[in-house]
C-alpha cells in the first residue's frame, strides 16, 4: 500500500510539473489570464492525455507478459502497434477525417495480434508468438515505407506523426482514452487470479477450469485495442510497455494485481515525466517524446537484459 501512495503522489507532483513548465511557467496560484488560457486550453488536456497514454502502455504491456510469460513481450513485438500505425497512416494518406484514425488504428492492431497468432499456427506458444508478431511488424513497416513513397505529398504529415507525441490534445481524446483505461483495467483486475493461474503450464490451468486459449485470446486483443487506441492519439511511443511492468516488479510487482495496478501508475509517472522533458528539452522546439523514450528506454532495456539474462526463461 505505501509503494502504491508513493507512486501516487510522485504522479500528482508529476502532474502538477508537466501543466506548470514549459516556454512560460505558470503559478497556478497567480495566473493571468493568458496563462489560464494555456493552462485549460493546451496544458491540462496534453498532461491528461500524456499520463492516460502512459497508464494504457504500461498496463497493455503487463498483461502482454504476463499472458506470454515473456519480459520481451509488448505492443510493439506482437506486431499490435506496427499494424496499428498502419492504419492510422491509411487514413493520413487515403485524406478520411480524423475521426476515422483511432477506428482504423484499433482495428488494426486487433487485426494484427489475430494475424500473427495465425502465423503462429494457433499454437499460440510464446516464442511463436513474439517471432510471429516480428514479422507482423515487419511487414506492416514495409507497407507504410510504401504508402510514404506512393503518397509523397503526405510524407511529411506521416513522418511526423510516427515519431511520437501529444500533437492536438484536446479534452475528447483525454476522456476516450479514459474510458479505455478504466474499463480495461477493472476487467484485469477482476481476472487477476485467472491471470496468476496462467503462470502454470497449459494442462494445469485448465484442470483449474480455466479455458486458456479463449483467456488468452480476449486478453491479446484487448491489450491490442488499448495499443491501437494509444498509436492512433500519440503516433509509436516505443519501450514505454517494455520498461514499466520491468520497473514495477523490481518495486514489488510480483502478483498479477500488483503488477497491474502498478505498471498503470508507473506508466502515467514515466509519460508526464517524458512528455515535459521532451517539451522543455528544447527552448525553441518540442522534441516528439517517442524519440526520447527510444533513447532512454533502449539504453535502460540493455541494461536490463545483462543483468537478468539469467532469470529470463521461457516456459510454456
Amino acid at each position: 500500500m505505501k509503494i502504491y501512495l508513493f507512486l501516487f503522489f510522485a504522479t500528482l507532483i508529476a502532474f502538477l510539473i508537466s501543466i506548470t513548465t514549459g516556454s512560460v511557467n505558470i503559478n497556478i496560484f497567480q495566473m493571468s489570464e493568458i496563462e489560464k488560457t494555456i493552462i485549460f486550453n493546451y496544458r491540462l488536456p496534453l498532461s491528461l492525455e500524456a499520463a492516460f497514454i502512459g497508464s494504457i502502455l504500461g498496463l497493455s504491456g503487463a498483461i502482454l507478459q504476463i499472458i506470454l510469460k515473456n519480459p520481451l513481450a509488448d505492443g510493439f513485438t506482437t506486431g499490435a502497434a506496427s499494424t496499428a500505425a498502419l492504419g492510422g497512416v491509411l487514413v493520413i494518406c487515403i485524406g478520411l477525417p480524423y475521426f476515422f484514425v483511432p477506428v482504423f488504428a484499433s482495428v488494426f492492431g486487433m487485426l494484427g495480434i489475430s494475424f500473427a497468432i495465425l502465423l503462429s499456427k494457433d499454437s499460440l506458444k510464446h516464442t511463436t508468438l513474439i517471432l510471429a508478431g516480428i514479422v507482423v511488424n515487419i511487414v506492416a513497416t514495409a507497407i507504410i515505407g510504401f504508402l510514404k513513397y506512393y503518397y509523397e505529398e503526405s510524407v511529411g504529415s506521416i513522418v511526423f506523426w510516427l515519431m511520437g507525441g501529444f500533437f492536438n490534445p484536446n479534452y475528447i481524446k483525454s476522456t476516450i482514452l479514459f474510458v479505455a483505461l478504466i474499463f480495461s483495467f477493472i476487467f484485469f483486475v477482476k481476472n487477476s487470479i485467472k491471470l496468476d493461474i496462467m503462470g502454470f503450464d497449459f494442462f494445469t490451468t485448465s484442470s483449474m477450469g480455466i479455458n486458456v486459449k479463449a483467456f488468452r485470446s480476449i486478453n491479446y486483443f484487448i491489450s491490442a485495442f488499448l495499443v491501437g487506441i494509444a498509436v492512433s492519439f500519440s503516433g509509436i511511443i516505443p519501450f514505454v510497455g517494455l520498461i514499466v511492468p520491468h520497473i514495477s516488479r523490481f518495486i514489488g510487482g510480483f502478483e498479477s494485481k500488483e503488477l497491474i495496478i502498478l505498471s498503470t501508475i508507473l506508466g502515467a509517472l514515466v509519460m508526464l515525466l517524458s512528455e515535459t522533458l521532451a517539451r522543455t528539452i528544447i527552448k525553441t522546439e518540442e522534441l516528439p517524446v517517442g524519440i526520447l523514450t527510444s533513447i532512454v528506454g533502449g539504453l535502460f532495456f540493455f541494461y536490463l537484459m545483462l543483468k537478468r539474462k539469467d532469470n529470463w526463461n521461457e516456459s510454456g
